[in-house]
């Protein structure tokens, strides 16, 4: 009888502890006040960034997250597949005078993934200056995957497609 009991107890706890374990799992399920809250906070994440008065070699690598698995891929190509790669390339290309003179964002959906996860896709139109002096069209599509690090939200993968028009 000792066993038995002893038997149904653990098998008890076991199914407690299981049933437990997976509940915890599902803490990706938010309240809609919630999931507003986390859009509010990548709107204003990505808006800010996309501020041709502030956007240049610190904000850009200021938004990536330095973290393993972090790629960025543009034009149908994987470009970066390590933030150290994007940080140099970012250097390189923001030496000399380069600066944003317009960006406009023209449409933008945030999409609540988790507490702490989200996807952002942005349509835009910009133009820039090079350090020669010549004027770029910067016009495209951005889609990034931002995690919560701290009270901060960083691209931890992104990909984005540019057009000339």
């Amino acid at each position: 009888m000792k066993t038995n009991v002893f038997t149904l107890l653990t098998g008890f706890f076991l199914i407690v502890l299981i049933f437990g374990s997976c509940r915890a799992k599902v803490s990706c399920e938010l309240t809609d006040e919630e999931k507003k809250a986390v859009s509010k906070e990548i709107e204003t994440r990505v808006r800010n960034h996309m501020n041709a008065n502030i956007l240049g070699y610190q904000t850009q690598v200021g938004l990536r997250a330095n973290v393993e698995g972090y790629v960025f891929g543009a034009e149908g190509k994987i470009l970066f597949t390590s933030y150290d790669d994007f940080e140099k390339h970012m250097k390189t290309s923001f030496a000399g005078n380069q600066k944003y003179t317009e960006l406009e964002i023209l449409s933008l959906y945030p999409y609540v993934l988790c507490r702490d996860a989200a996807a952002c896709t942005t349509l835009f139109k910009g133009k820039w200056l090079t350090a020669s002096g010549d004027t770029v069209v910067s016009n495209g599509c951005w889609t990034a995957v931002f995690k919560k690090f701290g009270n901060e939200w960083k691209v931890v993968q992104e990909n984005a497609t540019h057009t000339k028009d």
